[in-house]
């Protein structure tokens, strides 16, 4: 795979829905970022689709096309088959309008290659050189099979696509053109680059679209033209190859399959050594290339862009009208094995991975998929082989996190209820447990909070949303001091009472202030003492009470104050 596809970084949240999505799981997940493995990577767009995030990046070749037609070079296009599902548009004659505003030369019916294509299948199976021909069109399936199942290669017709062959024609025609090929499919931008010598570019429709915008350009509305059908116009929708093709008496069975992970059986099937003798037309999207994910029709009515595909083709169903083309060029492919070989890890060390993500036992396995592979020891294969990180199981994280919560819940010295709206206990500690004189906290729940407390603060709590913080408060029955916190979880739905035992607290300070007034007491009597013997000496050295007096009131302050 080349540059076609990429991640935008900042974009990407750690949701993990790529991985999830990617069925031949390419896409490494380090450093809380997806990243996508180009060796891997079959380029069925799934990842650039379902990413709510829009952080996959698929390369736009627009400027370079516009850079063609501004350079005057003979730019024409070869539209993909899916055009008449993609834009509004009557027909070719329409849609060629729309690109000659852009700059371009002409346009062309990617339909007229698929038309060749087609007729040496035809051939493939009139001279029965193999036992199952597996259509060559879907880049995707052709690259899926060289990099998963290599054995399964020479089971695929080796015959260029319908892109190749349209953009020979167009070549045969005008040596000098810059062929552009648009369509709903991203791997062709790679197929493109792996079989050079036919397209110059490949623009997306989404591309188009933007091209459109750019120029401010509307395509208006038209119904499909009532013209002559052509049955290779049914290419882009599954069933369609077969759909176009003679197929009696051909001694061939005909069966068409589309999505990756029926794609996936169905080759499997074919290793094992079934589906002998049949023709199967393979397309990794579903719906085939009308459902595109360079196209908007996974967005919108699937079914009607099938009825604008099917009003456009529109052949006759006995005499199956179609392009009457000579071809006067090879069709002949080689397709390369490019194995993807992945390590097995030792046992020894998916149990070890499997233990670290807190599953030791065959019961803790859960293959919920929600990391995003099938089972939790295709996840631990991924981790050895350094595709996933153990963090990226949702059990596991959900687990530590209760696990970490339910000790720090546990242990608190503090106690601590959990209500919910009505005021009923869902939870309690132990410290909880001690202080309400309840022997294990399953009796508590379910019961009312007035059971064990006065709930005047909770309700307030619930009713006004403004929390309580550090109330003291002596709760009688219990003689117990406390520091009472309130606080509300709108989003749960719950209150969380934490009350902090300071009965001792409250006891030492009780005993120290009864010490500071006895000491008081004795201060005051002492002065009482020495006023009347200051009194005495004072009268005698005609000193003035009153300035004892200030003395002596000074040292009482003083013992007052370390209290403060």
């Amino acid at each position: 795979m080349t540059d076609v596809l990429s991640l935008k970084k900042a974009n990407c949240k750690n949701c993990h829905k790529c991985i999830r999505s990617c069925p031949v799981k390419s896409i490494r997940f380090a450093d809380n970022q997806a990243k996508i493995i180009p060796e891997e990577c079959i380029l069925c767009g799934r990842c650039v689709v379902v990413c709510p995030q829009n952080a996959k990046r698929v390369r736009s070749d627009l400027t370079e096309v516009i850079g063609a037609v501004g350079s005057g070079k003979r730019v024409i296009a070869t539209l993909a088959p899916s055009f008449i599902s993609e834009f509004p548009v009557s027909g070719i004659g329409e849609m060629e309008g729309y690109l000659k505003k852009l700059g371009l030369f002409a346009a062309r019916e990617t339909a007229e290659g698929a038309y060749i294509v087609k007729s040496e299948y035809e051939n493939l199976i009139r001279d029965h050189k193999q036992e199952v021909i597996i259509s060559s069109c879907c880049h995707t399936v052709v690259t899926l099979i060289q990099k998963y199942f290599p054995a399964v290669i020479p089971c695929i017709a080796p015959v260029i696509s319908p892109m190749m062959a349209s953009a020979k024609l167009i070549k045969e025609e005008y040596p000098d053109a810059y062929v552009v090929f648009i369509g709903p499919c991203i791997s062709k931008k790679d197929e493109m680059q792996k079989v050079p010598g036919y397209i110059d570019c490949v623009l997306t429709f989404d591309e188009l679209v933007q091209w459109f915008q750019m120029r401010h350009i509307e395509v208006a509305p038209a119904p499909v033209a009532e013209s002559e059908g052509r049955a290779s116009r049914f290419f882009p929708r599954t069933g369609g190859i077969i759909e176009c093709m003679h197929t009696r008496g051909t001694g061939y069975k005909y069966i068409a399959v589309d999505g990756v992970e029926n794609c996936v059986r169905a080759i499997e099937a074919i290793e094992r050594g079934g589906l002998k003798g049949y023709f199967v037309e393979m397309s990794a999207c579903e719906g085939s290339c009308i459902n595109g994910p360079a196209a908007r029709a996974y967005q919108e009515n699937l079914l009607g862009s099938r009825v604008r595909v099917d009003e456009f083709a529109q052949p006759d169903e006995d005499k199956k009208p179609d392009f009457d083309i000579a071809c006067g060029f090879g069709l002949a492919r080689h397709i390369p094995n490019e194995f993807v070989h992945e390590p097995d890890p030792p046992a020894a060390a998916i149990t070890d991975i499997l233990a670290r993500m807190g599953k030791t036992k065959p019961e803790d396995e859960l293959n919920c998929g929600s990391c995003g592979y099938p089972t939790c020891r295709d996840k631990a294969k991924a981790v050895y082989n350094g595709k996933a990180d153990i963090t990226m199981c949702l059990p596991y994280l959900l687990e530590n996190a209760e696990s970490f919560s339910n000790n720090v819940f546990a242990v608190s010295p503090n106690a601590i209820l959990v209500l919910d709206d009505r005021l009923t206990v869902q939870r309690m500690n132990m410290s909880a447990c001690h202080l309400f004189n309840i022997p294990k906290s399953k009796d508590a729940i379910g019961r009312d909070v007035i059971d064990l407390i006065d709930p005047t603060d909770f309700q307030d709590v619930l009713e006004t949303g403004n929390d309580v913080i550090d109330k003291k408060m002596y709760l009688a029955d219990l003689d117990k001091h406390v520091e009472l916190t309130v606080v509300r979880d709108a989003d749960h739905h719950c209150l969380f009472g934490i009350f902090k035992d300071i009965t001792a607290e409250q006891a030492r300070r009780e005993k120290y202030i009864e010490r500071r007034a006895q000491t008081i007491d004795i201060t005051d009597k002492v002065i009482e003492k020495q006023m009347r013997i200051v009194q005495d000496i004072a009268s005698l050295l005609g000193e003035t009470t009153a300035e004892t007096k200030i003395a002596l009131t000074k040292i009482k302050n003083t013992v007052l104050s370390e209290d403060e």
